[in-house]
């Protein structure tokens, strides 16, 4: 009786067991599939925040234009800073010589010295050694850091071989690659901002570092000097010239990101100084630093950015560098864990640590092709101690890393169309000349998805018949060797090299504006004769006004003050351009491009030029409008922005009131029916509804360039419905 009652309720345990087996399983099921959909859905959220489509990134990239071009304007007029590198020479190919190279960027810096042949032989050899820097100098002076760095290079150029041979009384040439903060001064001296990656020196701060290094040189017993101070992104786009020289820009995609490319010097209004005899000039745009509301960005991202070293800055270096991209991944990898336990119902204490998922265990679980993802499986037991992991978390974990490096990838590409757009505008037309792209960095090299997904977008972005003509190449060791071809192309251009080579050494520019078509250019009849002849007022050359009586005297000289204060006699533009074809060649005479709209009641004008250049500010416009006119006419580079209005009707009536005979503005205006309806002229690019900051930044009374042509304050200009010309002295009939 007892044995039948024991296996009664032994059946009856294990029947409850059963029972309740059954229903946890089917419970770890239900929740399994609810997890699965949680996941699915947090994924198909992440992917729809990180999209970027081509009409996106068409946004992207014209913000990143107009960044640039404000960037180009005034300094702080844009989050890019658009450095002046005071390179306006690149490598030809047909450097000779032996050129040495210093590249200090961290807790290691490397010596180079590399042996070029001409176009022919190229580079012969090249032989290079690193160094770590002791952690004491990082902290120590600047004259015990740098007699440091000083007694490693003497020592590596002890080491020349018989083949390694200077020319009598030839000094050795270094470009030195500085990845620190400078404000550079000129081609070969730059004063340090602030250190960064653990070095704390304070005493060097606002010093020269290359007069610095000249002198611990010299305190060696050195024959050598530094010829170019260059950073990473600029000795790339060298590198890059020096093979090809269709290059005209350069990408760093590595833990950073940079871009820098050539520009006409003409096209930036900041710059001040003698234009450059090549005609160019190469711009570090500090492209990190871009931001713009069109950006993808997640809360993730934000998240990121907000507890960074640097919170609001380099939003997009922080998209699309090795130093964050891993971090995302952790980042979205842990909230996935906290809400559907993809990694079981406790959370791995590593994930939980910043920045434990590098870009590079990214990459390698991204490259994973294998049929159950075991690589991935690998690196998540590696790198955050997940010792089981099903094959569906495996494909999710590669999923999100997808999602990040395409984003990542493809806002590279609208970064680089954005560079293409400011040279001029996309364009249809096909060119048997390509333009060619220099890129360097980890990301760029090893990351294979990265690289591919952004070639493809910018293809596509470009357009079958464009694309084509647009060519991504990489470069290897921009930093160092670029810095060597720099010290190399400075040596040649101030001891041989022509004005002449120099100007077809920038020929792509041409080429690059044909293809990438820009606004008309000015338009001369083939005819030039006129019976009316327009000259430059001088006293000895005015003539009597053609109605006056032949026996009326000549008119006495106007002294500056009064001409100041008289009316400009206008002028018909086409008569003028027409009647003066020497003034036009020597360019004493200038026609602007055709891109204003004529606004106010006064369609001629004309008068002495007052020039002032801002970027979407209005404060010193309605400064110098409340002063008296005398006749003349403002002239304000607002840097060609569309985002704003920064003229209306207020300060318009104002100028008409003062006596001033015209406002040209390289911007926008609002409150058209009011300006419409003053006796005045005014032209502008066109209308927009938003006002502009309030901020008082700008410059006044200096040089400006607007629609291809540079303005100087003090210069006359004369305004109909043909067109604005600009003559360097008053015109009388």
């Amino acid at each position: 009786m007892r044995k039948a009652a024991a296996l009664a309720s032994a059946a009856m345990a294990a029947a409850a067991v059963a029972v309740v087996s059954t229903v946890l399983h089917q419970r770890q099921r239900r929740a399994a599939k609810r997890s699965e959909r949680a996941e699915a859905v947090l994924l198909r959220d992440l992917q729809e925040r990180c999209a970027a489509p081509v009409e996106l990134l068409r946004q992207v990239a014209d913000a990143m234009a107009a960044e640039m071009r404000a960037g180009l304007a005034a300094e702080g007029g844009s989050d890019l800073q658009m450095l002046v590198t005071y390179v306006d020479s690149l490598p030809s190919g047909g450097e000779k010589g032996m050129f040495y190279a210093l590249d200090l960027g961290g807790t290691n810096f490397r010596v180079l010295r590399v042996q070029l042949g001409g176009k022919e032989r190229r580079i012969i050899k090249q032989d290079s050694e690193g160094i770590s820097i002791p952690q004491h100098l990082m902290s120590s002076s600047s004259h015990e850091l740098f007699d440091f760095v000083a007694a490693a290079l003497a020592k590596f150029v002890a080491s020349e071989g018989e083949d390694c041979h200077l020319p009598e009384g030839t000094q050795r040439e270094l470009g030195f690659t500085f990845s620190f903060p400078v404000k550079q001064k000129s081609l070969a001296s730059g004063t340090l901002i602030k250190w960064t990656k653990s070095f704390a020196i304070d005493e060097m701060v606002g010093k020269d570092v290359v007069a610095e290094l000249n002198m611990a040189i010299r305190r060696q017993g050195l024959d050598m000097k530094v010829t170019a101070l260059v950073n990473d992104t600029v000795g790339t786009l060298a590198a890059g010239r020096y093979v090809n020289h269709d290059t005209i820009a350069a990408v760093i995609l590595g833990t950073g990101s940079n871009a820098a490319y050539i520009d006409h010097a003409d096209a930036i209004p900041k710059w001040h100084g003698s234009l450059p005899k090549s005609g160019n000039m190469v711009i570090n745009m500090e492209w990190g630093n871009f931001k713009s509301s069109h950006l993808p960005l997640t809360e993730f991202d934000q998240e990121l950015d907000a507890e960074s070293l640097n919170p609001g800055k380099q939003v997009y270096e922080k998209l699309i560098s090795g130093m964050y991209m891993g971090e995302l991944v952790r980042r979205i990898l842990l909230k996935m864990a906290q809400e559907t336990r993809i990694f079981g119902d406790n959370i791995p204490p590593k994930l939980e640590r910043p920045y434990i998922l590098r870009t590079l265990d990214m990459l390698i679980m991204h490259h994973d092709t294998s049929s159950d993802l075991r690589t991935v499986a690998n690196k998540l037991k590696e790198v955050l101690g997940i010792e089981y992991t099903s094959f569906t978390t495996r494909k999710l974990v590669l999923d999100v890393c997808e999602a990040i490096a395409t984003r990542g990838a493809r806002l590279a590409a609208a970064g680089i169309y954005g560079i293409i757009q400011k040279l001029g505008q996309h364009s249809d037309s096909p060119s048997t000349r390509r333009s060619v792209i220099a890129v360097d960095g980890g990301v760029y090299k090893y990351y294979t998805f990265f690289s591919q997904c952004m070639e493809s977008t910018l293809s596509d972005m470009l357009g079958q018949e464009l694309a084509p003509s647009v060519m991504i190449k990489h470069v290897n060791d921009g930093s160092g060797v670029g810095a060597a071809l720099l010290a190399a192309s400075y040596s040649q251009y101030h001891q041989a090299e022509s004005a002449d080579s120099r100007r077809r050494r920038w020929d792509w520019v041409g080429t690059l504006r044909r293809r990438l078509p820009r606004l008309p250019p000015l338009f001369l009849p083939s005819s030039l004769a006129s019976t009316r002849q327009i000259k430059p007022t001088t006293p000895t050359n005015r003539i009597p006004h053609p109605i006056a009586p032949t026996t009326s005297p000549p008119p006495r000289p106007i002294r500056p003050r009064e001409r100041a204060n008289m009316a400009a006699l206008p002028l018909a533009t086409a008569e003028v351009c027409d009647a003066n074809a020497d003034l036009i060649m020597n360019g004493e005479l200038r026609a602007l491009q055709p891109i204003f709209q004529i606004y106010g009641r006064r369609q001629v004008f004309a008068g002495p030029i007052v020039t002032l250049k801002v970027y979407e500010d209005n404060v010193l416009i309605r400064e110098f409008l409340e002063e008296k006119g005398h006749g003349r006419v403002l002239v304000v580079d607002g840097g060609g922005s569309l985002r704003c209005a920064i003229l209306g009707g207020n300060p318009v009536q104002q100028a008409q009131n003062n006596g001033w005979a015209g406002i040209v503005v390289n911007g926008c205006i609002r409150d058209v029916d009011e300006i419409n309806g003053c006796d005045i002229g005014v032209r502008a690019l066109n209308s927009h509804p938003m006002k502009a900051n309030k901020k008082g930044i700008g410059e006044k009374h200096v040089p400006v360039t607007i629609a291809g042509t540079r303005i100087c304050d003090g210069e006359w200009l004369y305004a109909d419905t043909d067109g604005i010309l600009i003559s360097r002295t008053e015109l009388t009939v």
